[in-house]
């Protein structure tokens, strides 16, 4: 078996509809050799019961009899950004509501294996990314696991590297930015000084040798270093779409 572990909650209230589709994440786990955690819910309301953000990937049933599909998710988005939903539905009109909580796909019902498998294709290879895009920093007392995306910026102040974080946190840990330079080029994080490793996902304007980042915080580009950030920054502009 692989040791990838994908957390999945399937919330369907018809006893067919979710035999069927446990069949076939059954079918699909085998041929990728891939281990799913499922669990099921015949409710919304259950489901809320016990949802903490512990689900990779959620299938919810849009037609549910109390609660529909849809409220589920704007409660489930209250909680948990992140996670990867997919309506499952009898009407395709339906589905398009799913664009306001920003679910990855709909399947129509009853679900085959054919269309099934592309959108278990599309959420795996999104949950690869998302695993990516993380950085493990070491603290005192063990290791703090950093979205990238929610990384402002990254300084170095004598031999302390300083994470600057979107919820105005700072996060701490000893070594070199150029290690970190390192471990987080691939995911355009950006040299605009000898001090600051800048996240290009989180730059808002840059005009001669300011950086405005999202949280409108203002940071330098210093001579030396403008030519290679600009021809980096419009690299990422170019690739990203941005």
């Amino acid at each position: 078996m692989s040791d990838i572990d994908i957390k999945i909650a399937v919330v369907e209230d018809s006893t067919d509809d979710l035999n069927n589709c446990l069949s076939l994440l059954n079918r699909y786990s085998k041929e990728k050799n891939t281990s799913f955690d499922i669990q099921t819910f015949a409710s919304g309301d259950a489901f809320l019961m016990r949802f903490k953000s512990q689900y990779d990937f959620i299938i919810l049933d849009i037609n549910l009899s109390a609660m529909n599909g849809i409220d589920v998710a704007r409660k489930i988005r209250e909680k948990d950004e992140e996670v990867i939903i997919m309506f499952a539905t009898n009407l395709a009109k339906y589905a398009t509501n799913g664009y306001e909580v920003d679910a990855i796909d709909f399947v129509l019902k009853p679900l085959s294996y054919a269309s099934f498998y592309l959108r278990l294709e599309r959420v795996m290879k999104k949950l690869g990314k998302k695993n990516d895009n993380f950085i493990v920093v070491p603290n005192e007392g063990g290791f703090n696991k950093i979205e990238t995306n929610n990384i402002l910026y990254v300084e170095v102040i004598s031999h302390d590297i300083i994470f600057h974080l979107k919820d105005n946190q700072e996060l701490t840990t000893s070594g070199t930015l150029k290690k970190f330079e390192e471990q987080l080029k691939n995911h355009w994080f950006i040299r605009c000084n000898s001090c600051y490793l800048v996240n290009a996902h989180n730059i808002k304007r840059v005009e001669k040798l300011d950086i405005q980042l999202a949280n409108d915080e203002i940071i330098a580009i210093s001579h030396p270093k403008k030519k290679g950030f600009m021809e980096s920054f419009k690299k990422y502009i170019m690739e990203e779409g941005n």
